[in-house]
């Protein structure tokens, strides 16, 4: 054999996509759509025939699953959709420091920082819960490289 040095760059990571492709005519009222590049949880799906072609197009209304900002798509029936890969894990609140949460994972006690407080009535209900000395659990969704706290339960 000869002695050729093969160099193909950097290998590609095992890592998981963002997005995976779905018919738009499968999507059902609480599943998660890529809606002008935002992940979405969608709020209503409804089918209708298009005049113009007498194509049965879905027509879907969804919110951003960070903000709660409402959004509307159109596609036809039998096109594909990105549908983003969308995360939510429960962490046991440990501290809040300068707005930033101190999270714990329950099963392997692994700390988890970098989250920060939300801002508006969750964030308040969140540091109140917590300055009261309950045991308050945090919901982190994750999804398109983003994470965010986005609810929360006190005991």
């Amino acid at each position: 054999m000869s002695d050729v040095d093969l160099d193909f760059g950097p290998s590609a990571e095992a890592s998981a996509s963002d997005t995976f492709p779905m018919r738009a005519g499968t999507l059902r009222r609480n599943g998660h759509v890529l809606m002008d590049g935002v992940a979405c949880r969608l709020t209503d799906v409804s089918i209708s025939k298009s005049a113009q072609r007498g194509l049965v197009e879905v027509n879907l209304t969804g919110v951003d699953v960070f903000t709660g900002e409402k959004h509307q798509d159109v596609h036809p029936c039998a096109h594909d959709v990105e549908v983003p890969v969308v995360v939510h894990t429960e962490y046991v609140l440990a501290g809040i420091d300068d707005g930033r949460l101190s999270l714990l994972a329950e099963s392997t006690g692994e700390a988890k920082g970098g989250v920060t407080l939300p801002e508006g009535a969750l964030g308040r209900v969140i540091e109140s819960d917590f300055t009261a000395g309950r045991d308050v659990r945090v919901t982190v969704t994750r999804a398109m490289g983003r994470e965010a706290a986005t609810g929360h339960r006190a005991q």
